[in-house]
């Protein structure tokens, strides 16, 4: 790929990058690790053989830089209480406003997701937030769509029953995740 296609090819696949990466280190990060991202890929621009695949090819990108961030000095720091809202450009009043019903269930599902496995987290990411198919995400992490179709299925699943546990159920295991850190 040349620097014209590269210019062309990149900027109809940031918003979905711009999601990924919100979801997997905060809205704070999301830019940074994206600049990051398209470095990486204008330096990785040569290996891109098929300009089809390019959606994939950096949204791929986008999830190492994600991952190498998350291992390094950011991962030792992640806010936990970061907002889930990956609108990025227009962010609702009532999301942003502590103590309203929409922070509250934002923050529960970012706790939820934070609950599940590594691997069913990225699925569950690039689906609902990069908005990919199954055969797009088995492209980025390297498996067959059966395969992310049956780890999304369970995630889910895991989100669902996680997400309908009673405040004080929710109350009691977060003690104990508390008390499993000490």
């Amino acid at each position: 790929m040349d620097s014209q296609d590269f210019v062309r090819l990149i900027p109809p696949h940031l918003i979905a990058a711009l999601h990924t990466a919100a979801v997997m280190l905060g809205r704070e990060e999301a830019e940074d690790a994206v600049q990051e991202a398209i470095i990486r890929a204008w330096q990785a621009r040569a290996t891109l053989r098929e300009p089809d695949a390019v959606r994939a090819w950096f949204l791929r990108i986008t999830v190492n830089v994600c991952q190498a961030w998350q291992r390094g000095r950011y991962g030792t720091t992640r806010r936990m209480t970061t907002s889930l809202d990956v609108t990025l450009h227009t962010l609702a009043s009532d999301i942003n406003d502590p103590g309203t019903k929409a922070q509250a269930d934002s923050l529960d599902l970012r706790l939820a997701l934070d609950h599940l496995d590594h691997s069913l987290r990225q699925i569950v990411i690039l689906r609902y937030y990069a908005d990919l198919g199954s055969p797009e995400i088995g492209e980025i992490l390297g498996m067959a769509p059966g395969t992310v179709r049956a780890r999304l299925r369970r995630a889910l699943l895991m989100l669902h029953e996680q997400l309908s546990e009673s405040p004080e159920q929710q109350v009691v295991k977060g003690a104990s995740d508390v008390e499993s850190i000490s």
